[in-house]
């Protein structure tokens, strides 16, 4: 008999993953490509037929890998990013470039909505509609674009229409859609005020189950395409963030993980859902148990970083960067709110002084996280992932202003190992 495989996709925000693991974490194939999103000024957008194409390759290229040969394919697993759709006609075929969830096109939206949903936190996961939910931009279609509007049919989100693209059906996991913004964890089903202000019915929406209690098998034509003689089923296993979490180590309440990726993500477990949130605070539906998760991030972390590091550290290292911090305490903290221009420095000193204050925001702010989930959890280990964890100057960092135990897994891959996780908590 032979030996099986899962094939994992992690759709980041930077780059999207695909491995080929075995059960026993074991990742034998592992390729990646930058996640083709279109940004013009505070526009983030993504082609949906660019991305299905290197989706279709990454696989593609691991399954051709010589130590998955002679291995069988037990399913596909995906975890992705939430919030970024893409407005689609009946048979799936996209009416424009889909929008990423770092757009914040949709401001005046969300404020619209705050006025017309009284009690929102108590039932949504967030404190209040924020202009990156799916909810909000769907709004904003409908009142900037809506001949685009009122020709879709549905509004996929991006792992929606992975799937669809895939396996020729429509649903989602109440992980990943209750993110959304338009799911009502009181009634467990879309937000029935929040259709009736978009004019939408459910039947524009996917069916939505718990992650990975709903599969199909993947397309005759896929699996032709990737010279594989069988069908084998597709699941989904929620959002990035919860798939980190578990692959970097988290095991239940008390214990948090902190991912340092494009956005800087603290996620811990909670009994219950979540309420009497901050506006940089999420609660969902955890996949692999009947708990809850309560998520608090920066979201641009590693977008800032990666931006600092290429201006001003283009042939250098992530630990030159981070080492600004260390040697310039007396630095204030900077909100990082700036344009190139302000990037132009006299002097090394100046510019490593600029990098030092930072830097310091983000370390103050990960300390506020901190504090703010010890509020509703017991705090006992800190989990770290990421790649950019391999900067030994940031976890020398970490370790020293962070209190508790702090332990390093999975720093690149623990979405891959997560994902698998939380297919095999269910099987």
């Amino acid at each position: 008999m032979k030996k099986e495989i899962f094939i994992v996709l992690d759709i980041g925000t930077s780059n999207i993953k695909c491995g080929c693991l075995t059960s026993a974490d074991n990742i034998l194939t592992e390729k990646q490509e930058k996640f083709p999103m279109i940004q013009s000024r505070n526009s983030y957008e993504i082609d949906g037929i660019v991305f299905f194409g290197i989706v279709k390759k990454l696989i593609f290229q691991c399954l051709s890998e010589k130590a998955v040969q002679n291995r069988k394919v037990k399913a596909l697993l995906i975890t992705s990013q939430a919030n970024t759709f893409v407005p689609v006609t009946s048979n799936f075929k996209p009416l424009r470039n889909g929008i990423v969830w770092l757009d914040e096109r949709a401001k005046n939206e969300a404020d619209y909505l705050k006025a017309q949903l009284p009690g929102y936190q108590k039932y949504s996961g967030f404190g209040r509609p924020l202009s990156g939910l799916f909810a909000s931009k769907l709004l904003w279609l409908k009142k900037n674009e809506p001949d685009v509007f009122r020709s879709a049919k549905f509004f996929p989100l991006i792992n929606e229409y992975l799937v669809y693209q895939l396996t020729d059906k429509f649903y989602s996991d109440t992980t990943s859609f209750g993110m959304s913004g338009m799911y009502d964890f009181v009634q467990e089903d879309i937000n029935s005020k929040l259709l009736q202000i978009l004019e939408l019915t459910k039947d524009n929406f996917p069916q939505i189950e718990n992650a990975v209690k709903t599969s199909t098998l993947i397309s005759e034509e896929i699996s032709k395409e990737w010279k594989i003689p069988y069908r084998f089923p597709v699941y989904l296993c929620g959002n990035d963030q919860c798939a980190s979490a578990s692959g970097a180590g988290l095991k239940g309440p008390g214990d948090i993980t902190i991912n340092f990726g494009s956005a800087l993500v603290l996620f811990s477990i909670t009994k219950n859902i979540s309420t009497n949130l901050g506006l940089d605070q999420i609660a969902g539906k955890y996949p692999i148990s009947s708990d809850y998760f309560l998520l608090s991030y920066e979201p641009d972390f590693g977008i800032v970083i990666r931006h600092l590091k290429e201006r001003l550290f283009e042939d250098g290292t992530y630990d030159q960067l981070f080492q600004t911090y260390v040697d310039y305490p007396e630095m204030e903290e900077r909100i990082p709110d700036f344009s190139d221009n302000e990037l132009e420095f006299k002097t090394i000193k100046e510019a490593n002084q600029f990098c030092a204050s930072i830097i310091k925001y983000y370390v103050n702010q990960l300390k506020k996280h901190i504090i703010g989930i010890g509020k509703k959890v017991s705090i006992n280990t800190i989990f770290l992932s990421g790649a950019i964890t391999r900067s030994t100057v940031l976890l020398q960092i970490i370790k020293k202003e962070v209190k508790q135990t702090i332990i390093v897994n999975n720093q690149a891959n623990a979405g891959l190992v997560g994902a698998l996780n939380i297919y095999l908590s269910k099987k």
